[in-house]
């Protein structure tokens, strides 16, 4: 059995490249060990809720076999549990498969969710909303900063910032866009950047209707007023005042924005060059 230690240590993907080809690289083999399928089981707590059509993948595996191999972690006794690869799991046992390429990872529970979320991230078939959610979660369970999604998914960070806009667009206003037909991610970014619910849906029925094109939708938002600059933008600041402690802190970022993420990723950086001298 193959077995690697967490996640890629080299982040940055192209475009194109699937993160679990990242991960089985990784190994040194292109196949891992085979594993029987009895004793494989999925992970109830994996993000990816809807497997697709099965059928369609059983029928290539009967006939090509299982091409890439699924990524597993030993939860007990030649007992494993799937981190990515439900699909091609579900689709061999259909298929009446015995064994199952696998490659094992020695990873935690944060970090078998994270791989998973990546994952399902890279699939091909996510819709604009789905991709928007699967950012917002590796934001809220992982601290990811836009750029360390960027570096991950192998995106443009401006494409990760825009997208997360769509996350801003209310469940009625996201019914209205699927009932629309409107799926288009930069279309999905201008009906958020609207504004305030009311704006959305006046630019969903404009769009809807014909009224509006991707193209007058762009304009709109390209023709919006910015505001002033006053100079040159200043650095942000991390300060820490309080009685309270024995030392008062004060950290200058060399940007104007930074996240709260990033302030504790400076920090643990800071304390871990402490800790070495």
């Amino acid at each position: 059995m193959a077995m690697k230690r967490g996640l890629p240590e080299r982040t940055q993907m192209r475009h194109d490249a699937h993160f679990v080809d990242e991960l089985t690289r990784r190994s040194g083999r292109h196949i891992g060990t085979m594993l029987p399928l009895g004793v494989v089981e999925p992970n109830a707590e994996q993000p990816r809720t809807q497997l697709g059509n099965i059928e369609e993948l059983a029928a290539s595996i009967r006939e090509k076999g299982v091409l890439e191999p699924i990524l597993v972690r030993l939860i007990a006794p030649n007992r494993y549990q799937i981190i990515s690869g439900e699909r091609r799991y579900r689709a061999a046992t259909i298929a009446g498969l015995d064994e199952i390429p696998a490659i094992e990872l020695d990873v935690d529970d944060k970090e078998q969710l994270e791989i998973a979320l990546i994952e399902n991230i890279q699939r091909k078939d996510l819709t604009p909303f789905e991709e928007a959610e699967g950012f917002l979660a590796l934001q809220q369970k992982f601290g990811y900063t836009h750029e360390k999604i960027s570096q991950v998914i192998g995106k443009s960070r401006t494409t990760i910032t825009e997208t997360l806009t769509i996350n801003d667009i209310p469940d009625r206003i996201r019914a209205m866009c699927r009932e629309a037909g409107i799926s288009n991610k930069s279309v999905l970014v201008q009906v958020a950047r609207a504004g305030d619910e009311a704006s959305m849906e006046t630019v969903v029925r404009a769009f809807a209707a014909g009224e509006l094109t991707r193209e007058d939708l762009r304009k709109q938002t390209a023709s919006k007023p910015e505001p002033k600059k006053a100079g040159r933008p200043k650095n942000f600041v991390f300060e820490v005042k309080d009685k309270a402690l024995p030392f008062s802190l004060n950290m200058s970022f060399r940007k104007p924005n930074v996240e709260k993420s990033e302030v504790i990723d400076a920090l643990r950086t800071l304390l871990q060059r402490l800790e070495a001298e």
